[in-house]
């Protein structure tokens, strides 16, 4: 294939201020189509500096090596072609945060920021990039913010944003990059500025500065007003309006909106039983919780988590590595077995056993024990389990009754269309853990309690709100990390699993299990397998999986599937 230049249209996003130095990166004849090649920057300070070189379809691209959402090492993920007018992109192998190759900006996934982006060359046999001089000097790759534009006085319109969370923030984001100038009004009952939610159940310690993603200064200089502390009463679809207080005042504001997200999250799930209300009973769901919970994280402390979601199995896993002695109580035979069956739930059973975890599956709490403080935990069977603390994790119930006149399924959601808006309420959208919508790839409408899925459907209503009538088409995502074992989740698997496909080591918790309805491949999850499941979401984003039948009978397993991938980016 003849070798071309990638272009970066809008000029390369982090080298426009600053001296650079035309730096070779390789030799042509390594690079295949649709691979990537970490290479050390030569003359840079200490050997260190580094950046990525990718090929598709017979261009160059450069980029920083380290994703901007956990800093995670992007050469081991998943570099593809972008399909028809669509950017080719490097895909971070952890959590799908998607980048791409020609402007460093973020095209999916939880990371806010994008990565850095250099020029690229070809002159004879040899790819040349020109990096910062601060790089080559130990500085490192600046991250990449799309361009927004700041508050306009003189226009009128007024969205709001009810809830602080992801979804709120990827919306307020989007709208000022797409160019909107009015007031955008984020109205959340915390006192703080959106943060990192999905730390808090693997680290209960972070503090909020840590986990906070933008600063108040980012708020200010975009004109995105942040009420905190507000109890919104009412959100009345007919009338435009939001109702609110706002620190605790009685005083009742009224809100009147052009558009409006409802962006709430849910609240955790209580058990109704005897002893419910005693001390040192938990949930999780905010800084102050986790610090709650953080408090009975020392060694000997006899914690029981109700509840085998996977905030449930997280927050063990954490306090478990602080010395705890930790007991698990589920509904569930083994750990997840709802999500991901009883065969992967298996292994996990065994991971918690080999941990030290006491598992009690098929099990339910009859009543907490104690007089002012919990002290104990008696099983429907009669068993008690001594106890210092308990946290439930069983899920949470969406936040949403507030808001008048629209339709809620069983659970309380929102019902939202493709553009993610009400129907009866166009002008009304919503986003995360508070909406039903349907699944494009199955037509079965789901509501899905993920981050990732959050800050992209904020991303899409924002779109939606302006008008640009985009479809809400992600591949779900979902990871989790439990005693040192990295669990990844794409796609939505159907309500009965129709058969579960296993490829590698079960028993060693190093496998890929493949959801089917059919002949179609409807999930993967993958346990120490990186980068297979962001693979399996690419494929998924461009309908082309293997079908089922193709992996049962062995004429695909991973090494096939990450080919695939690879071949759609060589050149034509």
């Amino acid at each position: 294939a003849a070798v071309a230049v990638a272009a970066s249209p809008g000029g390369p996003a982090s080298c426009d201020s600053g001296k650079t130095r035309k730096v070779a990166v390789g030799k042509v004849a390594d690079f295949e189509d649709g691979t990537m090649q970490e290479i050390a920057l030569e003359g840079a300070e200490g050997g260190k500096a580094a950046v990525l070189v990718h090929r598709h379809a017979g261009k160059f691209y450069t980029t920083s090596p380290a994703c901007s959402h956990y800093g995670a090492s992007l050469k081991k993920g998943v570099t593809a072609a972008g399909g028809k007018d669509a950017t080719p992109t490097i895909t971070c192998p952890l959590h799908d945060a998607t980048f791409s190759l020609e402007t460093g900006k973020v095209v999916r996934g939880p990371s806010i920021d994008g990565i850095a982006v250099y020029k690229t060359s070809v002159a004879g046999d040899t790819i040349y990039a020109e990096v910062p001089e601060a790089i080559l000097a130990g500085s490192k790759h600046e991250r990449v913010m799309k361009a927004m534009v700041t508050r306009d006085k003189t226009d009128g319109r007024v969205f709001a944003l009810v809830g602080g969370g992801a979804a709120s923030l990827a919306a307020a984001e989007t709208l000022r990059q797409e160019g909107f100038g009015g007031r955008i009004v984020m109205i959340t009952k915390e006192p703080h500025l959106p943060y990192d939610r999905v730390q808090l159940s693997k680290n209960p310690e972070a503090t909020v500065e840590k986990l906070q993603l933008r600063s108040a200064e980012f708020f200010e200089k975009y004109g995105i007003e942040v009420l905190r502390e507000a109890n919104v009463t009412k959100l009345d679809p007919k009338a435009n309006e939001v109702h609110f207080t706002t620190g605790g005042s009685e005083t009742l504001t009224v809100l009147k909106y052009d558009s409006a997200l409802v962006a709430t999250g849910g609240s955790p799930r209580k058990l109704f039983c005897p002893g419910a209300n005693l001390k040192g009973i938990h949930t999780l769901r905010t800084p102050e919780d986790a610090a709650e919970i953080a408090k009975y994280a020392k060694k000997g402390m006899k914690i029981i988590v109700v509840g085998g979601s996977f905030i449930g199995m997280e927050i063990a896993s954490a306090l478990k590595k602080k010395g705890c002695e930790v007991s698990v109580v589920a509904m569930e035979t083994v750990p997840f077995e709802r999500v991901l069956g009883k065969k992967v739930g298996a292994s996990f059973a065994r991971l918690l056993q080999k941990e030290g975890v006491e598992w009690y599956g098929t099990a339910q709490v009859r009543l907490f024990r104690g007089v002012d403080e919990v002290n104990g935990v008696e099983l429907e069977d009669g068993e008690v389990l001594p106890a210092d603390a308990v946290v439930i994790g069983a899920g949470v119930l969406p936040n949403t009754r507030f808001v008048e006149g629209v339709p809620l399924d069983k659970n309380g959601a929102l019902c939202v269309g493709p553009l993610l808006n009400v129907e009866s309420s166009p002008n009304l959208f919503a986003a995360g853990d508070v909406c039903t919508y349907p699944c494009m790839q199955t037509g079965a409408r789901v509501r899905i309690e993920h981050w990732d899925v959050a800050t992209q459907q904020g991303r899409v209503a924002a779109k939606n709100m302006l008008g640009q009538f985009v479809p809400f088409t992600t591949v779900p995502f979902f990871w989790s990390g439990l005693y040192g074992k990295n669990l990844r989740f794409v796609g939505h698997a159907p309500d009965t699993l129709d058969r579960v496909i296993i490829e590698g080591d079960v028993s060693g918790m190093n496998f890929i299990s493949y959801y089917t309805e059919n002949d179609e491949i409807r999930a993967v999850a993958t346990v120490n397998r990186d980068p297979i499941a962001v693979a399996c979401a690419e494929l998924m984003r461009r309908d082309k999986m293997p079908k089922a039948s193709e992996i049962l009978i062995g004429t695909v397993n991973a090494d096939v599937i990450l080919e695939r991938l690879r071949a759609l980016s060589v050149a034509k």
